[in-house]
């Protein structure tokens, strides 16, 4: 049975050279589970992240609509309800725990409006982990879900095996992420150099982000034994874990880290990299061999540094981990049930829904506000600088007005000028006329004398030559009288 598709996400697809987000890590995963089970994919993002993306919820709906799909899977929360209008089952990603997450950003007020109306929206739900669905349940009771029937699909983040494993000699832990307030990796990374120090040995590389400026939650320290290369695109990072010792997430505890199942966890996993983490993370219900979950840092960095052989025997526990529970088959198989059968799941009244309603109504109509009020106040510091702009004019026009009139003034002076120059030259150029004429006869006196000073030139020239001639006959005869000998003594 082919069923058509739509994957709607946030995010850059996966491609060589550029980071990528977890968001657009999850949709690319479910597309090639999809794809390979046989189904027909679409995938739509915004405007921002792709060509021909979505500007809005109308336009959203729209272009979704247009594509005719027959299932549709959300993986962003408030794109939801706009979907739901298309009439299709929609299957709404919950694989991060967003209402724990807007406390450390300040957005709880809205997101949980925004959660309410996607949970009413959907009609499955995918969680990335068992403790997520502890999370979720009562949230979609809220929202009027019905839970006589579990509406919760477990499909794990996707794992991407990575390159050969390669355990350098010398221990290189690897850690990251994106810069989020809720994850303060700080005060145990401080423990974990601190104990590199004492060994000396080892190094840490941090991927990912880092927050900055004065608000910032946390940042990293500066140590010599850590390296922040930041944001890599996806092959490089997978190239770089599988050249690494083992994975560092201890974390300071919160709910949110006690829920959440990262991106960089699967991808840990799939290039057999151990990681190490506290008691309590939701790693530490399935890492088994394939990790370390333990708050003694320094006792379990000791065993990561002395026993290379329980390193070897953890990387290849978490690549089969990853083979077996984190593969695109394992993962996209509940899903898979769920886009043959378009299961829809019940629904119970709920007054809180109306209100989310009205919240989100008024939400929009604050924001409206906030934007007028923005655009009549960019209006009316544009007013200002146009008075500004038309009484500098006004000043430039009067002061061209005055240099005008003195330029209007000095023409009728030139012009009067002009016109007494006229007559002087007017004047002058009769005389000049005249004393012309009078140079020109002169001339023609002159070239008549020099013609007959040069005639008689010419004729003394020919006396000359004759002469020469009479002289140089003379001379001949008298040198053939010398010859006779009439000269003779």
């Amino acid at each position: 049975m082919n069923v058509r598709v739509l994957i709607v996400h946030h995010g850059k697809r996966p491609t060589s050279g550029q980071p990528v987000t977890g968001g657009a890590l999850r949709a690319f995963g479910i597309e090639k589970g999809l794809l390979a089970a046989g189904h027909t994919v679409h995938t739509l993002s915004r405007e921002q992240d792709e060509e021909n993306g979505y500007t809005s919820p109308e336009d959203l709906y729209m272009k979704a609509r247009a594509w005719g799909p027959n299932r549709i899977v959300c993986t962003q929360l408030e794109d939801a309800p706009a979907l739901a209008a298309i009439g299709v089952p929609l299957a709404v990603d919950l694989y991060a725990p967003r209402v724990l997450e807007a406390p450390f950003q300040g957005t709880l007020r809205w997101t949980s409006v925004e959660t309410l109306r996607a949970l009413a929206a959907g009609d499955v739900f995918l969680v990335s982990n068992p403790r997520q669905r502890w999370l979720w349940w009562g949230l979609l009771s809220v929202a009027g879900i019905d839970l006589r029937e579990d509406p919760t699909l477990l499909v794990p983040l996707i794992s991407t095996l990575g390159p050969q494993r390669r355990i350098p000699k010398s221990p290189v832990f690897v850690a990251g992420g994106s810069a989020w307030p809720w994850q303060d990796p700080v005060p145990s990374l401080e423990r974990v150099l601190a104990h590199l120090d004492t060994r000396q040995v080892g190094k840490v590389v941090w991927y990912g982000g880092v927050p900055s400026g004065e608000n910032a939650p946390w940042t990293l320290p500066s140590h010599p034994r850590l390296e922040t290369p930041g944001w890599v695109d996806h092959p490089t990072l997978l190239k770089a874990f599988s050249k690494a010792t083992a994975a560092i997430d201890w974390m300071t505890p919160n709910p949110e880290r006690r829920l959440a199942f990262s991106f960089r966890h699967a991808d840990y996993l799939g290039c057999g990299l151990p990681i190490l983490t506290q008691q309590d993370s939701p790693l530490s219900d399935l890492l088994g061999d394939a990790g370390w979950a333990s708050d003694n840092i320094e006792d379990t960095l000791d065993q990561v540094i002395d026993e290379p052989d329980q390193v070897r025997k953890r990387s290849k526990a978490a690549r089969m981990l990853a083979k077996e529970q984190f593969s695109i088959d394992a993962s996209v198989a509940p899903l898979l049930q769920w886009i043959e059968s378009g299961k829809r799941h019940g629904r119970l009244p709920t007054d809180l829904l109306d209100h989310a309603q009205l919240a989100a109504q008024a939400a929009q109509a604050q924001q409206a506000q906030l934007q007028a009020e923005e655009t009549q106040r960019r209006s009316d510091a544009e007013v200002v600088r146009k008075r500004a702009e038309v009484a500098g004019m006004v000043s430039q026009t009067q002061a061209l007005t005055t240099t005008i009139d003195r330029l209007s003034r000095a023409v009728d002076e030139v012009a009067g000028f002009k016109r007494e120059a006229i007559n002087i030259l007017g004047n002058r150029s009769a005389n000049d006329r005249l004393a012309l004429d009078e140079a020109h006869l002169e001339i023609a006196r002159l070239q008549a004398d020099l013609e007959k000073k040069s005639a008689e030139i010419n004729a003394a020239n020919d006396l000359v030559r004759r002469l020469e001639n009479d002289t140089e006959g003379l001379r001949k005869e008298l040198q053939q009288l010398r010859n006779r000998g009439l000269f003779r003594r």
